[in-house]
């Protein structure tokens, strides 16, 4: 719905601002430290889990009339081939720090899970949120320490990688999203509830408005664009700025 893609649109543009200022700490033109802890990290992490948590909204106003596996298995491709040239990206930058399971990883591993919990009630789909977040502590060990195994999240050191999001516990928000929807979103004999908010069709017909939506509703290609741009202009700007 326009609401959902209007909430994206949001997290898309915080995650540019978020990746603007680590790239700026990542080549030292600002303090590295200061863009990965305190308020910054916080940011960070809100914005992962807002993108995990309207995926699973979107995924059960998909899905609640049923699946179309042919468009279903499209977009899952497409999702997971993204991700793997994520990996091979940054393992030709750097096969260290590679994103070996990112965001892009993670939720091509949450819309699977979605196949098998999107039919369960409600309230036992944020049982099983609730439970990866309550149970993680008890289950995190050094035997998950290789990278096959890092990807659940359940090793407490550091991967290494530059952009990590274990299966345990931010599956959680990806759950918690299908699971909340079923309750926010009713089912009437018209389909299902969305908002259009209360904008004037002016507005509604402004390059403007219709920009910020369109961040929405191809948040994905975003996504994968926007670093190489945002890192360009930095580079760019050191070159010509800082001879």
């Amino acid at each position: 719905s326009q609401l959902i893609d209007g909430l994206r649109a949001i997290a898309v543009l915080a995650m540019i601002v978020y990746h603007f200022a680590w790239d700026l700490g990542f080549f030292n033109i600002v303090d590295p430290f200061i863009v990965n802890s305190g308020w910054w990290k916080i940011f960070a992490v809100s914005i992962g889990s807002s993108f995990l948590f309207l995926s699973g909204i979107s995924f059960w106003l998909s899905a609640y009339g049923g699946i179309n596996f042919r468009k279903f298995t499209k977009r899952f491709l497409i999702l997971i081939s993204a991700a793997l040239l994520v990996s091979l990206g940054t393992y030709q930058a750097d096969s260290n720090t590679f994103v070996f399971f990112g965001i892009l990883h993670l939720l091509s591993a949450c819309t699977l899970l979605g196949l098998l919990i999107y039919k369960m009630p409600s309230a036992l789909i944020i049982l099983i949120g609730l439970s990866i977040i309550i149970f993680e502590p008890y289950l995190i060990s050094d035997f998950y320490e290789p990278k096959y195994l890092a990807w659940t999240g359940l090793f407490s050191g550091s991967t290494g990688s530059v952009d990590f999001y274990g299966f345990i516990p931010w599956s959680s928000a990806y759950i918690f999203g299908i699971g909340l929807s079923k309750i926010i979103f009713k089912i009437d004999g018209k389909g299902i509830w969305t908002n259009n908010f209360l904008f004037s069709n002016t507005r509604k017909n402004s390059v403007l408005f219709k920009t910020f939506f369109w961040l929405g509703r191809n948040s994905l290609l975003i996504y994968l664009i926007h670093q190489p741009i945002l890192i360009g202009i930095i580079y760019t700007y050191m070159k010509i700025f800082m001879l």
